[in-house]
């Protein structure tokens, strides 16, 4: 059995645990630095491995993907959940294999009827899952989330394209540092000072940070190798779907009947996705040659 579908679900499993780590542990701690701290910490730890070569060859197309991927989809992530419920803002950020599909249509590509279909449905599968929303949305915040999604899509397109010749640890850890040192500008420009952490803050920051993104991270870049966006776009879907059932664990609470349609439709549409996308293309990697696809 090929290990490339399960170190792909290593990303979404420990994403999706983010939310409930980050509302329980780190609800004290303004979440402008916990996203500065989430990606700094992973990219310090893993500055060792950077070689000066990679900045020399790789320096403009790292400092692109690193704001697509992370510094402008969570500056924006952040806003949008300001103005929105959280179950609102991941329900529009949950349209990132839909805004990949649409990506792709606009460069020439031709998505499957199935792959947009798949698309749709697991968004309506998100927002029986987590919309909540009983006043009248901020328009404001949801152009944001949007944004937030769009720029997810992009940068994983571009990592596709760009990332390819880079090993997947390198990768992600130029990444990190990138996004890390401008989130960490934008933080204290914000709020002026730094945040006084606790040591269950720190275990909590480790988590998400070089574990959750860290380790999430390198497996979503390294599955690019051998997945098309457009299949793995689709893994993300399954992010509320975790913190859900995290969140229901954490609470002893009941999933509801729509909660349970939602939990069908999102892991239907991402099955239905891996039969509808593209096929996986055998990506030549920097150090091995040729590795064949799943």
């Amino acid at each position: 059995m090929s290990l490339q579908w399960p170190i792909a679900l290593i990303a979404p499993l420990l994403w999706g645990t983010t939310y409930g780590v980050t509302q329980h542990w780190l609800a004290d701690i303004d979440p402008l630095w916990v996203a500065a701290l989430r990606s700094l910490l992973p990219g310090l730890m893993l500055l060792p491995l950077l070689r000066l070569t990679l900045w020399r060859q790789h320096g403009q197309r790292l400092v692109i993907l690193s704001l697509f991927n992370l510094a402008i989809f969570t500056c924006l992530l952040f806003a949008a959940i300001s103005r929105l419920p959280g179950g609102v803002a991941a329900t529009l950020v949950s349209t990132v294999p839909l805004q990949v599909l649409v990506l792709m249509w606009f460069s020439g590509g031709k998505p499957s009827w199935m792959s947009v279909l798949a698309a749709l449905t697991g968004v309506s599968g998100v927002a029986l899952l987590v919309w909540q929303a009983s006043e009248p949305l901020d328009w404001t915040g949801v152009v944001l989330a949007l944004l937030a999604a769009l720029s997810l899509a992009i940068g994983g397109l571009l990592t596709q394209k760009y990332g390819r010749d880079i090993p997947p640890l390198e990768l992600a850890a130029a990444q990190f540092l990138v996004a890390g040192f401008l989130l960490t500008a934008v933080a204290w420009f914000s709020t002026g000072t730094t945040p006084t952490m606790t040591s269950s803050n720190w275990l909590a920051m480790i988590w998400i940070g070089p574990i959750g993104l860290g380790v999430g991270y390198w497996s979503w870049f390294r599955s690019l190798r051998f997945l098309t966006i457009d299949r793995l776009a689709f893994l993300g879907l399954l992010n509320p779907l975790v913190a859900v059932l995290l969140g229901l664990f954490m609470m002893n609470e009941q999933l509801s009947v729509l909660q349970q349609a939602g939990m069908m439709l999102v892991l239907g549409s991402v099955l239905v996705a891996q039969k509808g996308g593209r096929k996986p293309v055998v990506v030549r990697t920097l150090k091995t040659g040729i590795e064949p696809a799943s």
